[in-house]
C-alpha cells in the first residue's frame, strides 16, 4: 500500500510539473505574440520548410486531416468510443469533454486579436483571428482525452500502443496541417497545443476523481417519468446497447465518420448530404433491427431450427442490402470528388 501511496504522489508530481511547465510556456508565448515577437523568424523558417513540400496530393490529404476536428466528426468518434472502449464510468465525462473542448475552441481567439497569414499563402478560406489555433487545441483536448481512456481499460498492451500511435498522430497532423494550409502560423498551432494540455491535465484529473466510480451516472433519485418520455428512455438505451454489443455497429459508425469527414472537406451539396445520411441511418437502423432479431430468436429457442436460421438470414441479407446500396451510391458521389481532391483524375 505505501508502494502504490508513492507511486500515486509522483503521478500527481509530474503532472503538476508539466501543469506549471505548461502555463509558463503558454504565458510566455502570448506575451511575445501580443508584444515584440521575437519568434517571428521561427513562424517565417517553419512556413517556408512546410511550404516547400506542398503537392496536389499532400493539398488534399491536409484538407481532410484539418477537418478531423470538426464537432461532427468528434461526435461520431464520441460515439464509437461507447462501441469499442466499453468505460461506462466515463460515458458522461467523454460527451462533457467534446462540449467543453468545443467551447473552448470558440471563445479561444478573442484572447489575442491576431490576424492570420496572408491570403495569398492561404489554401483554404478561413475567418477571425489566428492564436491560438483552434485546431490544434482541439485535436489535444479530444484526441488526447480519448488517449486517456485508451490507457484506463484493461486492453493489452500492444492495443493500447496502437491507441497512443493513433492518437498522438492524429493531434500531429492536425496540427501540422493548419500551418500546411497557411491558415496558422507555427506560434498559433503550438499556442494551442499549450493550451490544450493544460486543459487536458486538469479535466482528466477531474474526471478521474468524479466519474471513475460512476458518481455522475448513478445514484440518480427514482422519478415517476412519463410514458412517452419512457418509451424515448428504452429506445435510446436499446441504440447504446446495440453500439456497445454489435461488432458490425464499429464498421457503420467508422463508415459514417468517413462520409462526414470527406462530405465536409468536399463541400457537399445539401441534396447529396440528405442522400448519404438517409443511406447510413437506414444501414444502422437495419443492424439494430438485425441485433434484435437474433437475440429474440436465441432467446425462444436454442435449437437449430430452420426457421429460426431463416429469421437470422434474413434480416442479415436486409442489412446487406443496404449496406451494398449505400456503397454503391456513396461511390457514385465520393468517388469523382475525390479522385479530383487529390489530383488522381
Amino acid at each position: 500500500m505505501t508502494g502504490y501511496k508513492a507511486g500515486n504522489n509522483t503521478f500527481h508530481i509530474w503532472k503538476l510539473a508539466v501543469l506549471f511547465i505548461g502555463l509558463a510556456a503558454f504565458g510566455l508565448l502570448l506575451a511575445d505574440v501580443a508584444g515584440s515577437y521575437r519568434l517571428e523568424a521561427v513562424d517565417t523558417f517553419v512556413y517556408r520548410a512546410v511550404h516547400a513540400l506542398q503537392c496536389p496530393f499532400l493539398t488534399g490529404f491536409f484538407k481532410v486531416m484539418t477537418n478531423m476536428v470538426h464537432p461532427v466528426v468528434l461526435l461520431i468518434i464520441s460515439m464509437a468510443m461507447i462501441h469499442t472502449l466499453r468505460q461506462k464510468q466515463y460515458l458522461v465525462a467523454l460527451f462533457a469533454n467534446l462540449v467543453l473542448a468545443v467551447l473552448l475552441d470558440l471563445s479561444a481567439k478573442g484572447w489575442v486579436m491576431r490576424e492570420r497569414p496572408p491570403q495569398a499563402q492561404q489554401l483554404i478560406a478561413e475567418t477571425g483571428y489566428s492564436f491560438p489555433s483552434g485546431h490544434a487545441m482541439l485535436a489535444a483536448t479530444f484526441y488526447g482525452f480519448i488517449l486517456f481512456l485508451i490507457w484506463q481499460t484493461k486492453k493489452s498492451r500492444t492495443y493500447k500502443a496502437a491507441g497512443t500511435v493513433i492518437c498522438l498522430a492524429m493531434i500531429a497532423l492536425v496540427a501540422l496541417s493548419r500551418i500546411y494550409l497557411g491558415v496558422h502560423y507555427a506560434t498559433d498551432v503550438v499556442g494551442g497545443f499549450l493550451a490544450g494540455i493544460i486543459y487536458l491535465i486538469i479535466y482528466t484529473s477531474i474526471a478521474r476523481r468524479y466519474f471513475a466510480k460512476g458518481i455522475a451516472v448513478h445514484g440518480q433519485p427514482d422519478v415517476e417519468i412519463n410514458p412517452l418520455l419512457k418509451s424515448f428512455e428504452y429506445a435510446f438505451s436499446g441504440i447504446i446497447t446495440g453500439l456497445k454489443t454489435e461488432r458490425n455497429m464499429m464498421i457503420h459508425y467508422s463508415a459514417l465518420g468517413l462520409v462526414v469527414v470527406f462530405g465536409i472537406t468536399l463541400k457537399l451539396s445539401v441534396t447529396e448530404w440528405c442522400i448519404c445520411l438517409i443511406l447510413c441511418a437506414l444501414v444502422i437502423s437495419l443492424e439494430l433491427v438485425n441485433t434484435a432479431v437474433e437475440a429474440v430468436v436465441d432467446l425462444v429457442t436454442k435449437e437449430q431450427r430452420r426457421r429460426a436460421k431463416l429469421a437470422k438470414d434474413t434480416a442479415a441479407g436486409a442489412v446487406l442490402i443496404a449496406a451494398i446500396t449505400a456503397a454503391v451510391i456513396g461511390g457514385i458521389i465520393f468517388v469523382p470528388k475525390i479522385l479530383a481532391l487529390f489530383a488522381l483524375n
